[in-house]
């Protein structure tokens, strides 16, 4: 194939929006509301986004030489006008194959820079760019044949390198400002939707709502379910300044124990629970509970206003990091739609505490949904992470590793 010719790329990616917007304009009200931005963006994002191609060095164990006919151009020179312009010769096929990655159709699309020279003729196959050098017998037996045959594959590389990097450098353009673009689309969709809710609601004109079934399929690039029911009851969540008060009270709570780890030596998870709901319960006019009936099970920690469930949390003692990831699945399950910010308390009992804490913040970068984790402290993290209770639901979770180990 010749490369680089038949399409033009700025159509491509023109095409690229225009398949974002009918997307978007395809999502239920419901979908719309009932899902994070963040989620949506994503979502699209993994979807449109075209990666760029990457070519590596050759693999030499696929080079191959065969002998053959190959047609050879005869120079006007050495020819008479009854003579063909292509002559069969015998001769010899040299395919060199160099490994790629990326979105092949680059290998089509005609950038917004480009060779006036043309490119050289490529094939495709498995993953491979493939470049063929053909030469008659007799070219091949004079001296430095080999090295003129290389520097002519060389050569038609670079070429098609160049063509792919004015190609990369129109897709990177496009990758950079694709997460704003879909994200202000949505953010604009949402807008309507609600401004309709709201004009429905004035009227007194109920609202329909489909029953969608929940079966989420797996999807490429890391694409994640979605919610597709809405329910436009305002929900209670804790504030972010009651959040950070709440963990702000734990954490104080917390580093008098590592003082003094000898007291708690042996308190296991529920009574370690029982000594934290006691300040907790001083400080929140006792609205703290331990073992509360949750959706899936009993959370070690809940604190509720006005009824309605405000912060969620649970205790554990370090098992590993196995255990780790099974804790915030288990906290999760805990968790109802109010719930967007909650907190995972470990208490350290193993002696190489900075070991423990290595661990933890690999186990929770490899935890399968996690969106975004920070580290606070070297032994507290701000993480982020779609629900799997509620898809399309980002819950926010501090997880505090303490220090309980003591010399006997």
């Amino acid at each position: 194939m010749k490369p680089f010719k038949d399409y033009e790329l700025r159509n491509v990616l023109g095409n690229q929006y225009k398949a974002i917007n009918e997307k978007i304009d395809k999502l239920s009200n419901e979908e719309v509301m009932a899902n994070h931005l963040d989620v949506l963006t994503d979502n699209l994002y993994q979807e449109f986004y075209i990666e760029p191609v990457t070519v590596e060095e050759e693999d030499f164990e696929k080079r191959s030489i065969v002998q053959g006919k190959i047609r050879k151009y005869i120079d006007p020179f050495f020819r008479t006008e009854y003579d063909k312009e292509y002559v069969d010769v015998d001769g010899i096929i040299a395919s060199f194959f160099y490994p790629y990655s990326g979105d092949d159709v680059l290998f089509k699309c005609q950038a917004s820079t480009f060779s006036l020279g043309g490119y050289p003729e490529i094939t495709l196959h498995n993953g491979y760019l493939i470049i063929k050098a053909e030469r008659a017998l007799n070219e091949m037996n004079g001296d430095g044949a080999k090295d003129r045959l290389l520097a002519a594959v060389k050569d038609e590389l670079d070429d098609v390198k160049q063509g792919l990097g004015f190609a990369n450098s129109d897709v990177n353009t496009f990758n950079n400002s694709l997460r704003r673009y879909i994200s202000e689309a949505i953010t604009t969709r949402k807008s309507k939707v609600q401004s309709f809710y709201n004009i429905a609601q004035m009227f007194e004109v109920p609202i329909e709502k489909k029953e969608y079934a929940r079966k989420h399929v797996p999807l490429e690039r890391k694409i994640v379910p979605i919610a597709h029911k809405y329910d436009s009851e305002s929900y209670y969540n804790v504030s972010d300044s009651d959040y950070k008060d709440v963990l702000s009270t734990l954490k104080h709570t917390l580093s008098t124990y590592e003082r003094t780890p000898e007291s708690y030596k042996s308190m296991q998870e529920e009574d370690l629970r029982n000594t934290l709901l006691a300040t907790l319960n001083a400080t929140y006019k006792g609205t703290a509970t331990g073992e509360t009936f949750r959706r899936k099970g009993k959370t070690d920690i809940c604190i509720e206003q006005e009824n309605r469930a405000a912060f969620v949390a649970e205790c554990k003692i370090w098992k590993g990091a196995k255990a780790l990831t099974d804790a915030v699945d288990q906290l999760d399950g805990y968790l109802t739609w109010r719930d967007c910010k909650t907190a995972l308390i470990v208490f350290v009992r193993q002696k190489d505490f900075i070991k423990v804490l290595e661990k933890a913040k690999d186990a929770l970068n490899n935890f399968e949904n996690m969106r975004s984790l920070r580290e606070l402290d070297k032994n507290e993290f701000e993480c982020v992470y779609i629900s799997n209770s509620h898809p399309g639901q980002l819950v926010k979770m501090r997880v505090m590793l303490f220090d309980l180990s003591y010399d006997e």
